[in-house]
């Protein structure tokens, strides 16, 4: 519990550093105004104008701290949330914090508090890793299709990005909003190549990978593009095939390990919330935490193996 509010008190803190930031830019900002309209003398300005600059340089090229990385929100921008890293990460503590401090000022259990506060940090990267997994796999399918019509496009007399803007009108989402973004990086002076890597960056597939290479390949040493296409698109079939076969291989392990690693997670929290005064004594006992902390490991252990096991690496 305590763990939870301190962690609570280090975003409200962290809140304060970063507007306080903000508003000593905005100052530094209206002193260099404010000497022009005083007539200083230039130098004066121009010193203070690269002084500025140069510690702005300094603190980017420091280990400054992010609350939230450029790979989080590129993770989150294939996942399809419409939410930047740091406006999740603050929705995610108030789903954690939040109801745990509503129900003890309601005068509530701290084991029912407790219970609220594990479901509230659960359920977000939950639900992103969900709909980034389903994602990933429409991409997939329809990244085999993309490549096709655009060996068509190539052939029939158009330019790559000629070819990439059709993908991006005619198919549907995800890859048509990825496909999207590239051009739209593109048309703000971003070079071919960073926006292609920009893409692989974001997306992180590796036939994806595989189909820009082949592409920036092709346009630095030539070579029939077409042709280059039509082979990529027959492996990425071939891989889909297998990658098939395998998910119906083991999906009786992979239910097995869902059941088992959430299963009895669901009942404890189910209880915790209905039924508190039963776990009361785990929590007020030495035998009782001890029994909470080897159960977590078995059951973390177990979840590890069985993950192992049917988690073949294609």
């Amino acid at each position: 519990m305590e763990l939870l509010i301190a962690l609570f008190g280090g975003i409200c803190v962290y809140s304060l550093i970063a507007q306080s930031k903000s508003l000593e830019a905005k100052t530094s900002a209206k002193n260099r105004f404010a000497k022009y309209l005083k007539n200083v003398d230039i130098d004066d300005v121009q010193r203070q104008f690269f002084k500025e600059k140069l510690n702005k340089t300094k603190l980017s090229n420091s280990q400054k701290f992010q609350i939230a990385s450029k790979q989080f929100n590129n993770y989150l921008a294939m996942s399809g949330v419409k939410l930047s890293g740091t406006e999740f990460i603050g929705g995610w503590a108030f789903l954690t914090l939040v109801p745990m401090f509503i129900v003890l000022l309601a005068g509530g259990s701290a084991v029912t508090a407790f219970a609220l506060a594990i479901v509230g940090f659960a359920v977000p990267p939950i639900f992103v890793q969900s709909s980034q997994k389903k994602r990933q796999q429409q991409f997939n399918k329809q990244l085999s299709g993309s490549i096709t019509i655009m060996g068509n496009c190539i052939r029939a007399g158009f330019s790559f990005q000629q070819a990439m803007e059709s993908i991006a009108n005619e198919m549907q989402p995800p890859i048509s909003t990825e496909f999207a973004t590239t051009l739209r990086e593109m048309k703000y002076g971003v070079s071919m190549e960073e926006a292609l890597n920009h893409m692989v960056e974001r997306v992180r597939n590796k036939d994806l990978d595989l189909l820009v290479s082949a592409v920036l390949t092709s346009m630095q040493v030539g070579g029939n593009l077409s042709d280059i296409l039509e082979i990529i698109s027959e492996t990425i079939n071939d891989r889909l095939k297998i990658k098939a076969q395998i998910r119906v291989l083991t999906a009786s392990g992979r239910m097995s390990g869902m059941v088992i690693g959430l299963l009895p997670v669901f009942i404890i929290l189910i209880m915790m919330m209905i039924n508190p005064g039963y776990f009361q004594n785990f929590f007020a006992t030495g035998i009782g935490k001890a029994m909470i902390i080897v159960s977590v490991f078995l059951e973390a252990l177990g979840f590890f193996v069985i993950n192992k096991i049917v988690g073949i690496k294609y």
